[in-house]
This record gives C-alpha cells, structure tokens and sequence, in this order.
C-alpha cells in the first residue's frame, strides 16, 4: 500500500526535490526510496510499541494531524540522518528535505485512510505481521488481525 502512494507520487517528489532542494536526479529518486523505508520502519516500530489506536487516529485526523504526530518527528529525525549518513546529503539541507519529503507521504497516506479509500486492515497489512510482536499478545486478542 505504501510503496502504490510512493510509485504514485515519486515523480512529482523527485521533481520537488530537484527543484525546491537542488538534489541530483539521482539523490531525489534515493531520497524517495529512503523515505518509505523510512516511513515503513517508524510505524512498524510505533504499532510494535502498542500505539496502533494511535496510528489510526493520527492518520485519520488527516494530513495536519499526521504531520504533527511525535512519532512522525522520530520518522523526520531518522530519515534525516539517513540522508546524510547514506546518500550523503549535507546535514544543512537534509534537514529541509526530511520533513518536507516525510509530511508529504505521511499527507498522502493520511488521505488514503481519512477518505476510507484505506481500512486499518489495509494499513496493518502495510506494517506486516505483528501479531506475535505485539505487547501481551495483543494481535491474538484482536482476533489475529494483525496476523
């Protein structure tokens, strides 16, 4: 489901980054890449940590109320430092690039959910078997949704 939003939007964002960030074609198109990892790996940690309730509603509120979630500045502070550390991005303009690139897919995923275009089966597929990670068995008492 991610990598559909990414696929649909990643020459628009490439194009911006160019643009807007003066990254090389290739550096906006590692950048794009980067944030789904990115993006992905903050919301499997943050559903593993028992806040899916969190997730959905954060998603759900929007795109103002996605951008400004805490676990989306943990998503910010990683990919920023992804830029930097594995494309090697001055940290100067990572740090622009992180959140613009971070709060523009979380926007989009965020209207996915907020228009029921997505169901919170559909994200849960995304974040990919937590049933067994879950704290206290949680998956299992939620009827093996997550499963």
């Amino acid at each position: 489901m991610l990598e559909n939003i990414i696929n649909s939007v990643k020459g628009q964002l490439t194009g911006e980054l160019q643009s807007k960030f003066n990254l090389n074609p290739t550096q906006a198109n590692q950048s794009v890449d980067l944030a789904k990892e990115n993006v992905e790996t903050g919301l499997k940690q943050q559903a593993a940590g028992g806040d899916i309730g969190g997730i959905m509603n954060m998603l759900k509120g929007g795109p103002s109320t996605a951008g400004s979630h805490p676990a989306v500045g943990g998503i910010i502070n990683n990919y920023v430092h992804d830029l930097s550390i594995k494309l090697g991005i001055p940290a100067g303009v990572a740090s622009q690039v992180g959140p613009y690139v971070i709060q523009f897919i979380m926007g989009k995923l965020s209207g996915k959910v907020s228009s029921g275009e997505t169901s919170q089966s559909d994200l849960m597929g995304m974040l990919g078997g937590l049933g067994g990670k879950l704290p206290g068995g949680l998956g299992d008492k939620l009827g093996g949704m997550f499963k």
